[in-house]
């Protein structure tokens, strides 16, 4: 009883005790509220807002800010004293904002501010009807040959077949003289990103952590599933509790999926999945090929920002991170440093020399920086940071050079560096002593035309002896061996030459026909030796100017070197396939802290492209401010006049709200921040449009022709969704008086007929009378009167009586069995007509006997007919023309957007519409194992496809959570996402 009571105590003094901590916790919080108030008055844009303290409860689900060293970040500045309090600081920065200019770099000159166009959207012109196709066939998004996905399960090789990857001598080493590094010097200050956040009411707090953790706990469900069912594979089936190994089979959602269990604040998971890393090896895998850029962002990205989120306390992440980024730097070993986006790893085909491909992806090319820059920035290897910035150099070139529509870039890209149709153009023919290594000298003078010389030919052999019989080849079968024969008598006039070696082609010239051979070919016309070849791949090699090797095409010949090029038809648009390059503008400028200032450029010529020719609003019920990025298909041949966009709703282009929002933010273009709202509002829109509150995969919309003044007008969608609107209802009325007509010639038929039966029926009564008489008949048994009335009968008639009926006999005609035949026949007759109408023997109409009631497969619809037969068929929402794609396979990108409005403006309504946008997917969506992608939006029964991508954890429900957790947990101000949301610390 005593220990009780001491208890009590002990228990009375603990709550006196959190009550005085807490009441002084919050006296501290006004303070710094008052103190931020105050100092928001005078501090500009780029002065960032204190962090508030946090609670106990939210210090649990924080990330702890790691220490930012030389060994994390190399190009950090340090310093040898403790910074200043977080008040004083802002303060103290508020005091000098009237004359605060932004710092230079000594290695940047200052760049003029950007001339940017009005950010009026212009006009859009309406596509013709012609153009929306009633094909409602499911269409991939994002094209690739061959695809980042296996979609076929990969069995393992057995122990003893298992191949390792091997580093290789590289083909086309960069000097270390010539590597490009990191840019130096202090990072500049870059206008604050997200918004000051005010202190939150009790009940928003409870709210927003209820809707927080029903979202943790959606992740942790799906969570476990993956831990049981698919542990250290890509992808679980939440369906059947299966797995899939579309990744090459690394755990692509273990690694997608760490830096998220860390945000979560599910340290003893991530602890757990930390150490099941080390069973990867990723220089063996059941996968031929490694897709670079799913790798990138799924697997290097995700170990990196891992890395960064715990404070780097995992040191085998990096580790590991740097087993997998050697790998991936053979793909840059060709003679433009362009990768090959499909890397074939295994040592036969990586120790060959090879060049990027002639149809590379823009998306893949591009979106590779972000993860290679923080590497080189972790490890102080500018190996890592030169791959990418070719790359970024030569997007840089192309853009300056211009193409098809200045300022973006085309879908598919030629990216081998080798202009071969230059190469044909500047190339000897293939008889010259000079072949192929020097090109003709276009400098000399013309010489015109010269006629032919005569001269001595030489007479070519003959082609084959024919015989003396029959002019024909005889061709002899070897006996005993009826699949082998030779040609008779070919080997005496066609003597076998001696030995030839092979040309730079690695083919034997056929001389025979031309009468050459190495015997009597003159020294003067015999080719030049033969150009070296790599001792593994056989390909041709030759020395450039600096001593390192080139490689020559399959042709043996070098190819005149270009920068990246078109593929010819060039495909624009903010979606899949193209979407990542350009968002990586922006956060590439702010992970190398200001310093490479061509990423500024970039992004401004972008959006200038993008606000002239891609952006446009949809008509849809309703009229709301919305607005969408489309996408232009340009040919050789296309003029300017004749551009028509094709207004494309598609999810992937739903991250462009929030690039085009912090890229307002970056940048200082306030307007670009008003289009931002418009872009996400329109995915929200979309998501809200269908059956199940989830938006389509693609889809078409029907376009405003301006933007400021946009109404609904049911009439023209009408017309957009028929294609023959104009001349359908005139079918009908063409078909009804067809069909009148038609009805009015039957029934004069009718009428007719019914008048030559009577004239027939009377005919034959009176042969039936005739045929019983008789008196009066001629030898044919006809008599005399009826023979007279024949004449009178229409020709058709008297033509048809072939032969008379059985009736036409006389008795004296018929035996006594035909009389009795007779009878039997006329008496079943009548019994028939007796019952026809009465009794079981009477049939019902099987349709009713109102003809409107019947269905006319041959009558053509009406415009009204037709509309709501294809809106009701292809489960069209108002406002659709046509939905390409009907699937949702737990995409983030509209949420994505959603996410970073809410952290750049403040405006807690996203909140509210992130949310109707979670519950509609968990109720879609959520299995027993997990979360399933779905093949119909437009359906409320829904049907799961049994396939869960890493990014549904990796990205999705982070970004619903981030939407409720917070605004100081990943600040934008302090980490940089990349396409696939792994977070890496910025350089302050």
């Amino acid at each position: 009883m005593l220990r009780l009571r001491r208890y009590r105590v002990f228990l009375f003094f603990a709550v006196v005790i959190i009550f005085l901590f807490v009441r002084l916790s919050k006296n501290k919080q006004w303070v710094e509220q008052e103190i931020s108030k105050a100092t928001q008055q005078h501090k500009g844009n780029e002065v960032q807002e204190p962090v508030k303290p946090e609670t106990q409860s939210q210090q649990k689900q924080s990330i702890p800010r790691p220490q930012i060293t030389s060994e994390t970040l190399v190009n950090e500045p340090k310093s040898t004293t403790a910074p200043p309090p977080p008040q004083a600081t802002a303060i103290k920065e508020a005091q000098k904002s009237a004359t605060l200019t932004q710092p230079q770099s000594v290695h940047n000159k200052p760049q003029p501010a950007s001339i940017l166009p009005p950010l009026a959207i212009p006009d859009r012109k309406l596509p013709p009807p012609s153009v929306i196709t009633e094909d409602g066939t499911s269409v991939d998004i994002h094209p690739l040959h061959p695809p980042g996905r296996q979609e076929q399960p990969l069995l393992p090789e057995s122990p003893e077949e298992v191949i390792h990857w091997v580093k290789q001598k590289e083909h086309f080493p960069v000097p270390t003289e010539s590597l490009i590094h990191l840019p130096t010097g202090r990072p500049l200050r870059i206008p604050t990103i997200q918004y000051a956040f005010d202190d939150e009411t009790p009940n928003e707090k409870i709210e927003r952590e209820m809707k927080k953790t029903q979202v943790r706990d959606e992740f942790q469900k799906a969570w476990r599933g993956y831990k049981k069912h698919a542990w250290l594979h890509d992808e679980l089936s939440p369906v059947t509790g299966n797995f899939r190994d579309p990744f090459c089979g690394w755990a692509a959602t273990l690694v997608d999926t760490l830096d998220t269990l860390w945000i979560m604040g599910l340290e003893n998971e991530f602890d757990e999945a930390a150490r099941a890393v080390d069973k990867i090896d990723f220089t063996t895998s059941p996968r031929a090929d490694i897709p670079m850029f799913e790798t990138t962002i799924r697997y290097l990205g995700g170990l990196l920002a891992a890395y960064d989120v715990s404070g780097g306390k995992y040191k085998n992440l990096l580790d590991k991170a740097v087993e997998l980024a050697e790998v991936l730097m053979g793909a840059f070993d060709t003679p433009n440093r362009m990768p090959v986006l499909y890397y074939y790893w295994k040592p036969t085909f990586a120790s060959q020399a090879h060049r990027a491909s002639g149809r590379s992806n823009l998306a893949e090319l591009g979106s590779l920086s972000l993860e290679f820059t923080r590497l080189a920035q972790l490890t102080n290897d500018p190996r890592y940071y030169d791959a990418v910035a070719r790359v970024t150099d030569a997007l840089d070139e192309w853009q300056d050079r211009g193409t098809s529509l200045y300022g973006v870039f085309p879908g598919n890209v030629d990216a081998t560096g080798c202009n071969r149709t230059a190469d044909m153009i500047y190339s000897q023919p293939m008889n010259s002593p000079n072949y192929p290594n020097q090109p003709i000298d276009l400098a000399e003078e013309p010489v015109g035309y010269e006629p032919p010389q005569t001269k001595n030919v030489k007479e070519p052999i003959p082609q084959k002896r024919p015989t003396t019989d029959d002019k024909m080849l005889q061709f002899e079968i070897t006996p005993g061996e009826p699949s082998k024969g030779h040609i008779k008598d070919w080997s005496e006039s066609h003597p076998k030459p001696a030995e030839q070696k092979p040309d730079v082609k690695g083919q034997v010239k056929r001389q025979l026909i031309q009468g050459h051979t190495e015997e009597n070919t003159p020294q003067s016309e015999k080719p030049t030796p033969t150009t070296p070849t790599h001792p593994l791949t056989g390909l041709p090699l030759s020395t450039g100017a600096d001593g390192s090797p080139q490689l020559q095409d399959a042709a043996g010949d070098i190819c005149k070197p270009q920068g990246l090029v078109s593929t010819g038809a060039d495909s624009y648009s903010m979606g899949g396939g193209q979407d990542s390059t350009y968002e990586y503008f922006t956060k590439q400028y702010l992970l190398l802290g200001g310093l490479e200032t061509k990423y500024r450029k970039m992004y401004n010529l972008t959006m200038q492209a993008v606000r002239k020719h891609m952006l446009y609003r949809p008509m849809v019920p309703g009229d709301p401010d919305i607005l969408f990025s489309g996408s232009l298909d340009i040919y050789p041949s296309t003029r300017d006049q004749d551009r028509v966009l094709t207004t494309e709703v598609e999810h992937l282009t739903c991250f462009i709200g929030g690039m085009v929002g912090m890229g307002a933010k970056v940048f200082g273009i306030d307007a670009d921040l008003e289009i931002a709202k418009k872009l996400t509002d329109g995915c929200v829109w979309a998501y809200e449009s269908t059956a199940t509150g989830i938006m389509a995969e693609g889809a078409l919309v029907l376009p405003c022709v301006s933007s400021e003044k946009c109404s609904w007008n049911e009439t023209a969608y009408h017309h957009a969704l028929d294609p023959l609107a104009e001349t359908r209802d005139q079918d009908v009325a063409q078909y009804v008086a067809n069909k009148a007509a038609r009805k009015k010639e039957e029934e004069e038929a009718k009428i007719a007929a019914k008048k030559q039966a009577q004239i027939d029926a009377s005919v034959a009564a009176e042969l039936k009378a005739e045929a019983t008489s008789e008196v009066g008949k001629p030898s044919d048994g006809k008599t005399t009167e009826t023979l007279k009335k024949e004449e009178s009968l229409p020709l058709q008639k008297r033509q048809n009586e072939v032969t008379p009926p059985l009736a036409a006999k006389t008795t004296t005609q018929l035996s006594s069995t035909d009389l009795e035949l007779q009878k039997k026949l006329e008496s079943t007759e009548a019994e028939l007509k007796a019952v026809s109408g009465t009794g079981y023997a009477k049939e019902e109409p099987l349709l009713p006997s109102n003809e409107e009631a019947l269905l006319d497969p041959s009558k053509p619809l009406t415009h009204a007919e037709y509309i709501a037969s294809r809106i009701k068929q292809d489960s069209l929402p108002a406002g659709y023309t046509l939905i390409k794609s009907r699937k949702y396979i737990l995409r983030p990108e509209a949420i994505e957007s959603v996410w970073y409005m809410y952290r750049i403006t403040g405006d807690k309504s996203w909140q509210a519409k992130g949310w109707k946008m979670f519950e509609s997917i968990r109720n879609a969506t959520s299995t027993i194992h997990g979360n399933s992608a779905i093949i119909d939006v437009t359906s409320k029964n829904v049907t799961h496809i049994d396939e869960m991508e890493s990014f549904w954890l990796a990205e999705t429900l982070k970004y619903f959570y981030l939407l409720y957790a917070t605004p100081d947990v990943i600040s934008l101000d302090d980490w940089v996402l990349n396409t696939e949301a792994h977070p890496f610390k910025r350089p302050k």
